[in-house]
């Protein structure tokens, strides 16, 4: 796929979520339906201001036209995160944090889309009234 291409179809994804026709999103950036078209179907290529003003218009930040939306962190509610690959040094990591005063914990994430390879991680989360160790 063109790098074209796949900007007219960010554009159009965008455009639609925002409820919007080609004729409304034109008239918000000062273009005409035809030009709005012309960029989804990559029939011409799209100036930079423009993608700007799109991205301005649909409250995102302008790369994410480029490279689509940016996928969103999970929020885990650990203060660290440590992919370790061994079991014995993911204990003693675990060791040394709770003895420092950190709830930790381990856990594992899909590498692969088959989930057939899995990384492993230590988190840690530093609760208030732990052991302060720094004094």
């Amino acid at each position: 796929m063109r790098a074209t291409q796949k900007v007219g179809q960010e554009i159009r994804r965008v455009r639609t979520a925002m409820g919007l026709s080609q004729k409304e999103l034109g008239a918000l950036i000062g273009k005409s339906e035809s030009q709005i078209g012309a960029y989804e179907t990559a029939k011409t290529s799209i100036a930079i201001d423009v993608l700007f003003k799109i991205a301005e218009a649909a409250k995102i930040r302008p790369e994410e036209l480029i490279t689509g939306p940016v996928a969103k962190e999970e929020n885990t509610g650990w203060d660290a995160e440590l992919r370790i690959y061994n079991l014995e040094d993911r204990k003693q990591v675990m060791t040394i944090l709770a003895v420092n005063g950190y709830d930790v914990g381990q856990h594992k994430k899909k590498v692969t889309p088959t989930g057939k390879t899995v990384a492993y991680y230590v988190h840690a989360t530093d609760k208030e009234g732990n052991a302060d160790t720094s004094k």
